[in-house]
This record gives C-alpha cells, sequence and structure tokens, in this order.
C-alpha cells in the first residue's frame, strides 16, 4: 500500500488547515485561549486551567463551546467545497 500523499491530499489539507486556524481565529477569546492551550499546545485540563486561572469544569464547559462552533464553522467550510 502506497501511504504517501498524494498532491491533491497535501493541498486539501493545507486548506483545511489554514480554515481551522481561521476558525480558531474567528472564537471569542476566553474560548480561544481554551482550545489553543488544550487542542494545539496540548496542555493538560488541570494544566489549561491553571494557566487560564478557572476550574477544570469552566475550562472543559469554554471547550465544549468552542468545538461545536469549529464543528459548525468546519462543516460549513467543507460542505461549501464538496
Amino acid at each position: 500500500m502506497d501511504w504517501s500523499a498524494s498532491p491533491e491530499r497535501e493541498v486539501r489539507n493545507a486548506e483545511l488547515r489554514g480554515k481551522l486556524n481561521e476558525g480558531i481565529d474567528s472564537l471569542e477569546p476566553d474560548l480561544k485561549a481554551a482550545v489553543v492551550l488544550r487542542d494545539v499546545q496540548g496542555l493538560s485540563n488541570t494544566e489549561a486551567s491553571e494557566a487560564l486561572d478557572i476550574s477544570v469544569p469552566a475550562l472543559k464547559s469554554r471547550l465544549h463551546r468552542a468545538r461545536v462552533l469549529l464543528r459548525k464553522f468546519l462543516t460549513d467550510y467543507v460542505s461549501e467545497t464538496q
């Protein structure tokens, strides 16, 4: 099986990465901070909540809201490109 990425797939992935970054940038600052710390930088829930000076449940709530918004943003983009 050939696991090398095709040029077309590489372009699609680059476009999707760009769109994901655009979606993250469009989030409210508190939601964006939660996503960046957890999903981009890979901090644990405890580490991210301490960095933001909020409780872990508050962090989880922000992450959920942010991920729902990002999912909607990306779903709209993907449906437009098909």
